[in-house]
């Protein structure tokens, strides 16, 4: 792995950011199973000659002081935080470092963003911490509860006291669904499956960050779209309306394509993957004036 460092940022946080860690074809960690076989494979496969930039990594540098100074303070007599842990599923060894573990409860910590605790749990946030439990309890260990402790990186105070659903403080709590240990087991055994066959499974559209295409109302002629809605038939719909209270005013409608935001711009193997899928998540065509 080669580590540019494009934005001149200082010396020290170059040096921390540029630890490279492999994967294994041996075993498969909990991030790597809950991902994409394509990305880890190709990881694997071209790992000398990858290259990522350190500014790229900014936010994961967070994570890594966050969960390291939190590991420092919990009770380690009474808790399990920040140590490893392991499993056999189909064959296969499964490895782990869950944040914490206390009185049957697994907890994560993130740094995200408030639209993410807004929407509710990721669908990957659910799977990190059901593999996790499956290995506790796989390791004599019970499972009561499962919770992410999200750090929101972008909070607004001012909106806390304005918006009854945005949160009061940078802090959020969020239980996670905790599955059946059924559940857990076949779900990891059908990654397991997906990591190990060959010729490798292409990414699903939500293992892409799929975005589908949305369609801009806008003034003709215009900057910046009145309005952006996910059918033509909406934005129709929308225009008609808008007809009706503006007459004078001529619209017109256009694409904007969609994308797959993971391709374009996150999957560090996205220059060696051979599906090629990338495509201009700027694009907009004219459609139709209304």
């Amino acid at each position: 792995m080669k580590f540019t460092n494009n934005y001149n940022l200082p010396a020290p946080m170059v040096a921390a950011m540029s630890g490279g860690w492999k994967p294994k074809s041996e075993s498969i960690s909990v991030t790597s199973l809950i991902g994409p076989p394509r990305i880890r494979t190709l990881t694997i496969k071209h790992w000398d000659d990858l290259e990522d930039d350190v500014s790229n990594r900014l936010w994961a540098l967070l994570g890594q002081g966050l969960h390291g100074v939190l590991a420092d303070f919990a009770d380690k007599k009474e808790v399990f935080a920040e140590e490893g842990i392991k499993a056999t599923v189909s064959g296969t060894v499964i490895s782990g470092r869950p944040d914490l573990y206390d009185a049957g409860v697994i907890s994560d910590y993130k740094i995200t963003s408030v639209y993410s605790f807004l929407l509710g749990d990721k669908p990957e946030w659910e799977r990190q911490l059901n593999v996790y439990a499956h290995m506790f309890r796989a390791n004599d260990f019970p499972v009561t509860g499962l919770n992410i402790h999200a750090i929101l990186r972008d909070f607004v105070e001012s909106k806390a006291f304005t918006d009854p659903d945005y949160p009061k403080i940078p802090f959020a709590m969020v239980s996670v669904p905790l599955w059946s240990p059924g559940e857990c087991e076949q779900y990891i055994k059908d990654q397991v499956r997906r990591h190990l066959d060959f010729p490798m499974d292409p990414c699903t559209d939500a293992e892409k960050w799929a975005r589908s295409p949305t369609f801009a109302v806008s003034k003709v002629g215009g900057k910046r779209a009145l309005r952006v809605l996910d059918t033509l038939r909406e934005a129709n719909q929308w225009g008609e309306k808008y007809h009706t209270e503006k007459p004078g005013v001529k619209l017109e409608i256009r694409e904007r394509a969609g994308e797959f935001v993971r391709c374009n711009r996150y999957c560090l193997v996205r220059g060696v993957c051979d599906l090629n899928v990338y495509n201009n998540p700027t694009a907009e065509k004219g459609w139709e004036e209304l």
